[in-house]
């Protein structure tokens, strides 16, 4: 089974929901709203500021908020900026295999992890807040 990582759920749900409220959002509401431990959600915002996704005022509540065209943010972006890397199995990462002469799945994982990427780019965050 393929699971996604708790950070990730939780870094799109925030995102998501920072850009439908179109305004600067307090990380302290925004944790209630979502049910998601401040402290990590606070982790969670700081690596996509890192990455530029988001803004921060550091006053005494911590506001949030987007300072990009949502067009701009791919599912991608977001992915990148909270995860290590995206590679769904080690042979699609470039990483040598010692079996990778005669493996048969090589080429669909390679296709599955080509697919998987296309999409990622392919849904911007004003796309995902329309629904």
């Amino acid at each position: 089974m393929i699971k996604l990582s708790k950070k990730w759920d939780y870094g799109l749900k925030a995102i998501s929901y920072i850009a439908h409220q179109e305004k600067r959002v307090k990380i302290s509401d925004i944790s209630k709203e979502l049910s998601i431990s401040e402290p990590f959600l606070r982790r969670i915002i700081h690596d996509f500021e890192k990455k530029g996704l988001l803004k921060t005022i550091k006053w005494r509540n911590g506001w949030v908020f987007i300072d990009k065209n949502l067009q701009e943010i791919s599912l991608y972006d977001i992915f990148l900026s909270l995860e290590e890397d995206l590679f769904i199995t080690n042979c699609t990462s470039g990483e040598y295999c010692k079996n990778q002469d005669r493996c048969v799945t090589t080429d669909v994982l390679k296709s599955l992890q080509k697919g998987f990427t296309a999409l990622l780019k392919l849904y911007t965050l004003d796309k995902i807040i329309k629904k």
